[in-house]
């Protein structure tokens, strides 16, 4: 075991030390790990706000959801590419206390490295700098505290998951950020709303909406296609 995997060991189980002895702790940070609201509806929300407001460019806004919808596509990538990283939570030997309430085979088929979850609010939280320092920075705190942590605390995800994944997040974002501005693509965005409001709408609230439950229903389609391929090819 290398030095870095022990300080993982170490942190995640420094974290999730309470767990499986207070029901009620148990209870409320897996509904805070499961809700849509107070993760990326929340920042959707947020977005929609900063459309409407007056004060910020549209064509920021359009580039900040860009870049997200790339980090969902960048994340699952790296996770289907890279080695297989197992969960803590289905890690024997670890010592890991099962949270009352979690199933202990949730997330099996999947590797924890990096947190998508990380990469796309830290990837949605670095436009926010250009509005406010301190926006950008409440934005960064919460999806660590509120996004993150409690999903360590599950044993979905190993502390250097989530540390990977906001890397390379806040990575994406900036690099993104000033190729988008460059190009046309936000202008013909923008452009869309004014000569077809009514479709812009309409798409606009699909994607944030698939955004903010990060494409869940377009995976999970894709992998029950590519299953009834596999099965039908057999």
């Amino acid at each position: 075991m290398t030095a870095m995997e022990r300080l993982d060991r170490l942190f995640l189980l420094l974290i999730n030390r309470p767990a499986g002895h207070d029901p009620l702790l148990d209870s409320v940070l897996f509904n805070v790990a499961d809700s849509t609201i107070l993760q990326g509806g929340l920042f959707v929300t947020f977005y929609w706000w900063l459309w409407f407001d007056g004060r910020t460019r549209r064509r920021e806004v359009v580039v900040g959801l860009l870049g997200g919808v790339a980090a969902v596509v960048v994340s699952r990538i790296l996770q289907l590419g890279l080695p297989f990283h197992q969960r803590p939570l289905h890690t024997p030997g670890l010592g890991l206390h099962l949270p009352l309430g979690v199933d202990p085979a949730t997330l099996n088929t999947f590797s924890s490295f990096p947190s998508d979850h990380a990469v796309l609010f830290f990837a949605l939280a670095v436009p926010l700098w250009s509005r406010s320092r301190g926006l950008g920075a409440a934005a960064m705190a919460w999806a660590l505290v509120i996004i993150c942590l409690p999903r360590v605390y599950l044993g979905y995800h190993w502390p250097s998951d989530v540390i990977a994944g906001a890397v390379i997040g806040v990575a994406l974002a900036v690099v993104l950020r000033p190729l988008l501005l460059a190009s046309r693509l936000p202008d013909r965005i923008v452009r869309f709303e004014t000569t077809h409001p009514a479709a812009f709408y309409a798409a606009s609230c699909l994607v944030t909406l698939e955004l903010a439950v990060m494409f869940y229903d377009l995976r999970h389609f894709a992998l029950d296609t590519v299953h009834l391929a596999r099965t039908l090819a057999a």
